[in-house]
């Protein structure tokens, strides 16, 4: 099969489904409003058109970007994390469905744009704080923190993997 769904996404579209009787319900408490798209991606099937594979991810990379700009503007860093992390597992699974349409430009500037939000990911690790304290110089104190990596650091190396095997992909591809 020229191209695949993406195991990554499909195994956590697949987690993410509990029983509801005989329907599966997902809703995101994070981003709800990427909810639909997730659920509409994961009707998609191995057989599936690649067209319909990329309109699925990308309406749901879409939503979770947008999530990531409000969770960003109101300062929630593992949120706004937990955004970037879906936002670029889905446009790997974009870029999977580009390159099996032969679109290689398209799929490489969608890898591209992603990367480096998953890379951030990776690298963030908690600040320094300083808060004031009732000492009687009025002095700040400083805690030096644990400097603990994202919660979403291993699922965010391992979409960096992916891209960076989709990009090589892409470049073996080109040259043909």
């Amino acid at each position: 099969m020229r191209y695949a769904v993406g195991l990554l996404a499909l195994a956590f579209i697949a987690a993410s489904f509990r029983a509801a009787g005989a329907q599966a319900v997902f809703a995101d408490s994070i981003c709800p409003e990427a909810s639909q798209y997730v659920i509409a991606a994961g009707k998609i099937r191995r057989d599936d058109p690649p067209q319909r594979v990329y309109d699925a991810a990308q309406a749901v990379t879409n939503a979770y970007e947008r999530c990531s700009k409000s969770m960003l503007s109101n300062g929630f860093r593992e949120p706004q994390h937990y955004a970037d992390t879906r936002a670029a597992q889905f446009a790997v699974v974009a870029a999977r469905a580009l390159i099996a349409m032969n679109r290689l430009d398209d799929a490489r500037r969608e890898l591209n744009t992603w990367r480096p939000y998953a890379q951030q990911v990776v690298d963030w690790r908690t600040e320094t704080e300083a808060f004031a304290s009732a000492d009687v110089n009025g002095s700040a104190v400083t805690n030096a923190g644990d400097h603990r990596q994202s919660r979403y650091h291993d699922s965010a190396k391992e979409i960096v993997a992916a891209i960076d095997v989709e990009l090589a992909r892409i470049d073996v591809l080109s040259r043909h």
